[in-house]
């Protein structure tokens, strides 16, 4: 990185793991004919494919970096589509679709296994007349160096290998990226390096700020995922260890503001794809998308990014856009909605695919329901006389819920936002979870259901499984969500009125028994509530939403007795938030 920072490292695991799967270093060029099956099931090859293995790219630094390239037969120069990761090339590397039940939905028979983890089949695009190219990042496998955890010296790295593949002799000089979750994130980083060959982007759920989405939201430290992620990766040297400098610098510095793209200085087309529900990626897609200036469209899907990404509809709307802007064609691409919405709708049938020009859309109304603890409800009128609501820390009801009935069908859109006062018993410090839930007319809580799997797979064929998967939020979605550690309150001034974000640069702890306000971003949704259902506002003391990956840690207990939420008077406890008619 440029930045004059010591980065801790650790060693990466080994490329001759049988984990990695890895098949051995092997410059060459081979054809694989129309027909040809690569995995046993898997689909086959729509046509002839010429597979150059090993292909080596330099980086302005002097070190290597291998990539595989996929490109139909042909004499006309094609344009490449660029999957860059350090998860390994094709089907190497220890995350695979088929590892998961069911494959999340997605049919063995609709994919040839030659696509890399999270990215696009060859088989389907070479047929399309495109070119994937899967790069092995900086210290994956193979290639040279150490494994970096995005930041600016992976965004060089993928301006170069951009710029490289452009060179080459089948290559029409339109380069596009393209990929989900690690191969979204990259996307940002790299289209801001702005590279002169790269044409287009469709970051698929990606987030767009480490720090503030997953190494510490709200503030709370939480090394969870990234580390379930990192200690699967695979090269011959080490890896850079996030979760160690978190220790080191546990403050939104330097060393994190390094790995936060300058989406603004984006000037290709993005095609962007977002959910409501996915727990790692869904506020910094929408980040990425707000702050975009380029030309792009906005989809928002009610699923779970596999199942969505490999969908066939999706997968052609997606080569429609490339054909666009890589092969240059006059398609009406243009005319496409810039945004096409989904709204969540447990206990009735969502909504998909609804078109408006920005998201929140612009006939959104503003209001706000101001809590009242004296009698745990949401109301419109503020009270003017003080009261308090408490929960104990540590404890299987350490919650305090405020709930609203809905006197007709309502449908709440956008970045809800809560204030809230609050203190302390006997700390210094707290660390508080929101989550806005949606309650049938009978009070009992519906969840939105992201996949089939979590219910009927699991009776039918994986049994054991059931206790796994029902609590994982990729699949069973509770509401959209937030969170905020007292001490590092604080909105960042530059953050927009209607979305704001944490500033998480200083530590502020409270004084005894001293009333703080705080701030809270909410995650973006779109869900609708039906006349006489309530929406139930949970603060808590403990994380209310359920893990991205089973068997990850739990957070470390809280000190100090009870939170106190304080309400009416002085305290303008409040949620603000929009919504829309249709």
């Amino acid at each position: 990185m440029s930045l004059t920072i010591k980065v801790q490292k650790r060693r990466a695991q080994p490329i001759n793991a049988k984990e990695a799967r890895y098949k051995g270093f092997n410059p060459c060029s081979t054809v694989m004919k129309r027909g040809f099956c690569y995995q046993k099931g898997a689909m086959p090859l729509p046509c002839d494919i010429i597979h150059d293995k090993d292909i080596a790219l330099k980086m302005r630094d002097g070190i290597t970096i291998y990539a595989d390239v996929f490109r139909p037969v042909t004499t006309e120069n094609v344009p490449a589509i660029v999957n860059f990761s350090p998860y390994g090339k094709g089907d190497t590397g220890e995350f695979v679709l088929t590892k998961f039940p069911n494959s999340f939905g997605v049919p063995k028979t609709s994919l040839s296994g030659l696509q890399a983890w999270e990215a696009n089949d060859p088989a389907y695009w070479c047929n399309h007349g495109y070119a994937i190219v899967q790069v092995d990042a900086r210290g994956a496998f193979n290639s040279e160096g150490d494994i970096v955890y995005f930041g600016s010296e992976e965004a060089r790295d993928g301006h170069d290998a951009i710029e490289e593949i452009a060179k080459l002799s089948w290559c029409s000089g339109k380069v596009g990226m393209s990929g989900n979750s690690w191969l979204a994130i990259v996307q940002w980083r790299i289209a801001a390096e702005c590279p002169p060959h790269l044409a287009a982007i469709a970051p698929w759920e990606g987030l767009t700020d480490p720090y503030r989405d997953i190494f510490a939201r709200g503030g709370i430290p939480d090394k969870g995922f990234p580390e379930a992620v990192i200690s699967k990766l695979h090269g011959q040297n080490n890896v850079e260890d996030p979760m160690a400098m978190l220790d080191e610098r546990p403050l939104f510095d330097e060393y994190w503001a390094d790995k936060v793209p300058d989406i603004s200085k984006i000037t290709v087309p993005a095609y962007i794809v977002a959910s409501y529900t996915n727990p790692v990626h869904v506020t910094g897609t929408f980040r990425g998308y707000n702050k975009l200036k380029s030309d792009k469209w906005l989809r928002i899907h009610n699923t779970i990014e596999w199942p969505d990404f490999y969908d066939p509809k999706y997968t052609e709307d997606l080569r429609r856009f490339f054909d666009k802007y890589l092969l240059e064609k006059n398609n009406g691409w243009e005319n496409t909605p810039l945004v096409r919405m989904s709204v969540l709708n447990p206990g009735h049938s969502d909504i998909v695919d609804k078109e408006e020009r920005i998201f929140p859309p612009e006939t959104v109304q503003k209001h706000e329901l101001f809590l009242d603890a004296s009698d745990n409800s949401l109301k419109h009128l503020f009270d003017t006389k003080e009261c308090v609501a408490k929960y104990p820390l540590n404890k299987s009801n350490s919650y305090i819920d405020f709930c609203y009935t809905f006197e007709r069908d309502t449908c709440i859109v956008g970045f809800p936002v809560l204030t809230v006062w609050a203190s302390v018993e006997e700390h210094d410090d707290g660390d508080l979870y929101v989550q806005i839930q949606k309650l049938d007319k009978n009070g009992k809580q519906l969840f939105h259901q992201s996949s089939d799997i979590g219910i009927s797979l699991t009776r039918k064929v994986f049994p054991y499984l059931r206790k796994i998967l029902k609590p994982l939020s990729i699949l069973f979605f509770g509401g959209a969500d937030g969170s905020i550690r007292l001490s590092r309150r604080g909105i960042d001034e530059k953050s927009s009125f209607q979305n704001p974000e944490l500033s998480l640069l200083a530590e502020r702890k409270l004084e005894n028994n001293e009333i703080v306000e705080a701030v809270i971003p909410i995650s973006p949704i779109a869900m609708k509530w039906h006349t006489g259902e309530q929406l139930r506002l949970r603060i808590s003391g403990n994380p209310l939403k359920s893990p991205a990956l089973p068997g990850l840690p739990k957070p470390t207990p809280q000190k100090g007795n009870r939170h106190l939420i304080h309400t009416g008077g002085k305290y303008a406890s409040k949620l603000a938030f929009q919504t829309m008619n249709f």
